[in-house]
């Protein structure tokens, strides 16, 4: 077993992609094939099910060896920073996965300040669904997240950052704003058009949850429309499309330009917090681990 391989394997498993692998990797793809197969051997175990060529997914073994795998790699990236003296002037990349709201409107000025402090550290940031990043946090995609709304793993660590609201959102002057001054009864909703985020999102699955305590579901509104952007739903409650609801912190700016109108919702309790993610197990670089320790004294001390 050497690291070779193992940075190979670590690689197809991140990105699904033996192809995408080589091309990371600067080698070629049937490289990255020897390397791993002869990993496999050396362990006695299949890593990867590669009965759908274009996707290999991990097996149970694999996934077992992905968290050992990493925790190698990162051990020798951490001794090659000691040996050169490099751990107090951390620079290099970091990958970020962010969901909407705290990718779009947390994280900018947060990088940004960090920045003037550590202007040798640069970042990869991907904006997914709350699904997504944490399955690239899993994956060892991602070194950080950062989310909307928790999943229990053991494997994972979050540091809750900030509280966040979800708001109905309705175009200006849609609602009487005297008649609903203290906020609108969850039922007044339903005669409207709903719009709504995609799966995986943490906002809809927030949502869904309230419904459902509620004992309700989509069909009690007039209408549904599904959106995989934020920003359209905002347009689109803007151009009176429909209602929804969102985090308070996305609308911010819409609404002091008198753009759209927002209310609490007086009988359901839509507060979550944004988080901080990262994996137990992974021993993170300098650069991450910098960042890591920057969010946690913004919030956390």
């Amino acid at each position: 077993m050497d690291f070779d391989q193992i940075r190979a394997f670590i690689n197809v498993a991140s990105l699904k992609s033996f192809s995408g692998a080589a091309e990371k990797l600067f080698i070629s793809q049937p490289s990255i094939s020897v390397r791993i197969k002869a990993l496999e051997e050396e362990l006695g175990v299949i890593l990867l099910d590669r009965s759908k060529a274009r996707e290999p997914s991990l097996t149970e073994a694999g996934r077992l060896f992905l968290d050992y795998a990493q925790s190698i790699v990162n051990l020798q990236d951490e001794c090659r920073e000691k040996l050169s003296g490099q751990l107090d002037q951390a620079g290099g990349l970091v990958h970020v996965g962010a969901s909407t709201v705290p990718g779009t409107y947390l994280l900018p000025a947060l990088l940004a300040e960090f920045k003037k402090d550590q202007p040798t550290i640069d970042f990869n940031i991907d904006i997914l669904d709350t699904g997504a990043v944490l399955e690239g946090v899993l994956n060892y995609s991602f070194e950080l997240g950062f989310v909307g709304l928790i999943d229990r793993d053991e494997r994972l660590k979050y540091t809750a950052l900030v509280a966040d609201e979800l708001v109905l959102c309705t175009a200006s002057g849609l609602l009487p704003a005297d008649q609903y001054k203290e906020g609108v009864p969850f039922k007044d909703c339903f005669s409207h058009h709903l719009l709504v985020r995609e799966k995986g999102s943490a906002t809809r699955r927030l949502l869904e949850r309230k419904l459902e305590e509620q004992g309700h579901d989509y069909c009690g509104f007039k209408g549904i429309t599904y959106f995989n952007s934020l920003e359209g739903i905002k347009q689109a409650v803007r151009a009176g499309l429909g209602i929804a609801f969102v985090s308070k912190l996305s609308v911010e700016d819409m609404v002091a330009a008198g753009n759209m109108d927002t209310f609490p919702i007086v009988d359901l309790d839509m507060t979550r917090t944004l988080h901080l993610v990262h994996h137990q197990k992974r021993i993170l670089n300098a650069a991450a681990r910098r960042l890591l320790d920057y969010v946690i004294s913004c919030y956390c001390d």
